[in-house]
């Protein structure tokens, strides 16, 4: 256990100043990297000194039954996310929104370009579908995501006249719930972001009367993908079963 505890925490380190060096301090939940890489120093180091012999057999036992629950409730919510990345999405929807994400000086995020592809894709293949693209400026963004979400639609080919700006929203929740407004009540929607983040926006979409609304996952960006699993994995808990 020693072993595997040392192991574990140099590999939240590493991936921690992987993460930094590939994208930057992009968000402060990055930091739970390296806590938890502090977390398991911490607990080789009980380890080492028999501090787990030392306790009560009913504390452990007790213990190592938390642990086991705890794991399977995060492998039953984990599962609940890569469901909804692989969720087959339908064609010749009415309407198509398109979440944002960070927008940086240069444009779209990696993630937000994602989902921007994968809106073209669709827009190819579904040429009568009409696009929402919902997202406001945040302190750190030189624009609204909306207005660079449209610009780089309308530079990589797609028609102007089919896409719609919401630049107000601030969160998924608003993302939906202003985009929302803009949408006919009998039109068909579907649902763009990234695939791990697909099984949130649809749950939150149902939450606000959006009937039936078919997931799109995009693609992600594979060197971020393990934070965005485990981030998205308490966004799931807090949405569905905390508010």
């Amino acid at each position: 256990m020693v072993l595997f505890c040392t192991a574990a925490g140099i590999l939240c380190m590493v991936y921690f100043i992987l993460l930094l060096l590939y994208s930057g301090f992009t968000s402060s939940f990055y930091l739970v990297w390296p806590m938890m890489g502090a977390g398991f120093f911490l607990l080789g180091w009980l380890f080492r000194i028999h501090f787990w012999q030392q306790l009560p057999g009913v504390l452990r036992g007790f213990l190592l039954c938390a642990a086991a629950l705890g794991l399977l409730f995060f492998a039953g919510v984990e599962s609940m996310i890569l469901k909804g990345a692989l969720a087959v999405p339908r064609d010749r929807l009415d309407y198509v929104v398109v979440l944002g994400a960070h927008v940086r000086p240069e444009g779209p995020s990696r993630a937000l370009a994602l989902r921007l592809d994968r809106a073209l894709e669709y827009a190819a293949d579904n040429p009568d579908t009409l696009f929402i693209v919902s997202g406001g400026q945040g302190n750190n963004e030189p624009c609204t995501e909306a207005s660079a979400m449209k610009e780089y639609l309308v530079s990589s080919g797609m028609d102007p006249e089919r896409i719609l700006e919401e630049g107000q929203s601030k969160n998924t929740r608003q993302n939906l719930m202003f985009s929302r407004e803009m949408i006919p009540p009998d039109a068909s929607v579907g649902i763009i972001s990234n695939d791990f983040h697909i099984c949130r926006a649809l749950h939150l979409a149902e939450e606000l009367g959006f009937e039936d609304a078919c997931g799109i996952p995009a693609k992600s960006d594979l060197p971020t993908q393990p934070a965005n699993l485990f981030r998205e994995f308490f966004a799931v808990v807090k949405d569905f079963w905390i508010l």
